[in-house]
């Protein structure tokens, strides 16, 4: 009864976390999966806490001290840093150590059910494209035209790429897991799993993001090595036309996007003009400073040249303050208002890393690196001793999350929460697959 209230929450958490305007109801979801899960502490009391996953959290804590340190000590707006703080950095650490708590519990239950939760969060970011795959054919239907920029039931089609490429790296890892072991994690046959890749895929075409189309590329060629990597049961043969047909799988979003969106083009021209910030102010207020035009003629893509120049003006801004202005999701904003004299701030900048340099200077962006790369190497190195299944996953989440961090503002709201998630449940599992392999008799 317990278990199957903990899945229905999770379900419910998942699937509600993208949508907008539901904060209530994620908020009530996952403290009630934290009260479960703290109920029945006595049940998993007595596990071993790794040492990893003590230097984890030993790195979450001293990026925790420092994000209040900044805001306390070196912020000129404290007030507004510790509402972030508490909003967009506090409530994300919740997310993590409820799933890691989560996580724990179900190690000691049947492995039905630690395979139960990994279903229903599948399931429900599978809903999600899925709804994105028939609005898709619906419009096409009444139309006879190709939906594009559509983001489903998130807030935009950015949000909606997120769900795509996390699914799509959970498949993924679910056919490198079938190549390498033999054996299969989801309870879905191969027929199946190629109809849920290819709806995947299909909606990556549907969202039309440039980012996540570049980030499907590196999660197929990232699959290639991992499938065949010490894997004696294909041939050369076979290892090269596999590889072909993953690559031009996943390359169809790609190759849609590149055609199709007339952003491609122009975007080598719009570098230096972006970069230009002196000269060219739209970046600052596009209602009193027009945008630049390009050689032909053309006005500049609005998104090439804000994304390029406020990147340029944010690394101006982390080397000019090192210690960050304080964190939050529209330091970059705050940061510029307060250097040319605004009257009000322009938002994020579309770089995580530009908001959280700007946010907690180098410091906190080098914690936050070594992070997420100590995360890298350790999925690594299970994988590499172990084929564990979730090293793949916790890989997959955190380059994809990384490698997005660079060029969008990903460090905020549910696409934060939803990293931490995948972090700890996928943490803990991968690290109770090598106990289970080095205690093939233990029930744990």
């Amino acid at each position: 009864m317990v278990n199957n209230m903990l899945l229905f929450l999770v379900g419910v958490l998942i699937f509600i976390l993208p949508i907008p305007h539901t904060i209530s109801i994620r908020n009530i979801s996952a403290i009630l999966i934290l009260l479960s899960v703290i109920f029945l502490w006595k049940q998993y009391k007595n596990y071993k806490m790794n040492n990893k996953l003590k230097k984890i959290f030993y790195i979450l804590a001293i990026l925790t001290i420092w994000i209040f340190i900044v805001a306390f000590f070196i912020s000129n707006e404290t007030k507004w840093s510790l509402n972030e703080i508490r909003g967009q950095w506090i409530t994300p650490i919740l997310y993590i150590i409820c799933f890691i708590l989560l996580a724990i519990y179900s190690s000691y239950q049947d492995n039905s059910f630690q395979k139960n939760i990994y279903s229903v969060i599948f399931l429900m970011f599978f809903i999600h494209i899925l709804y994105i795959d028939l609005y898709a054919l619906k419009y096409y239907l009444e139309h006879k035209i190709m939906i594009s920029r559509f983001g489903g039931l998130t807030g935009g089609p950015d949000k909606a790429n997120y769900l795509t490429n996390i699914l799509l790296s959970f498949i993924v890892a679910e056919i490198i897991y079938r190549f390498k072991t033999k054996k299969y994690y989801l309870n879905i046959n191969n027929l199946i799993l190629l109809l849920i890749i290819i709806l995947t895929i299909a909606s990556s075409i549907f969202e039309g993001v440039r980012n996540g189309v570049v980030a499907i590329i590196f999660i197929g060629v990232s699959g290639i090595f991992f499938s065949f990597y010490q894997n004696n049961y294909l041939s050369k043969q076979t290892k090269i036309i596999m590889s072909l047909i993953l690559i031009m799988s996943l390359s169809i979003p790609a190759i849609y996007n590149f055609k199709k969106d007339n952003r491609w083009n122009t975007l080598i021209e719009t570098i230096p003009i972006a970069l230009n910030t002196k000269s060219n102010q739209a970046w600052i207020n596009s209602k009193q400073h027009p945008y630049p035009k390009l050689s032909n003629g053309q006005t500049v893509s609005e998104s090439n040249y804000l994304r390029i120049a406020w990147f340029y003006e944010g690394l101006k801004l982390i080397m000019e303050n090192p210690l960050g202005l304080g964190f939050g999701r529209n330091a970059f904003g705050h940061g510029i208002k307060n250097k040319y004299n605004l009257e009000k701030h322009i938002g994020h900048s579309h770089s995580g890393l530009i908001d959280l340099g700007v946010g907690i200077g180098i410091p906190g962006l080098l914690i936050w690196s070594f992070f997420c790369f100590y995360l890298m190497y350790i999925s690594f190195i299970y994988f590499k001793k172990y084929n564990s299944y979730f090293s793949i996953i916790l890989f997959f989440n955190i380059t994809g999350f990384f490698s997005r961090f660079l060029v969008d503002s990903n460090m905020r709201d549910h696409m934060l929460e939803t990293f931490f998630i995948i972090v700890g449940f996928s943490l803990i599992y991968m690290l109770n697959e090598k106990y289970e392999k080095n205690n093939p008799t233990s029930s744990q």
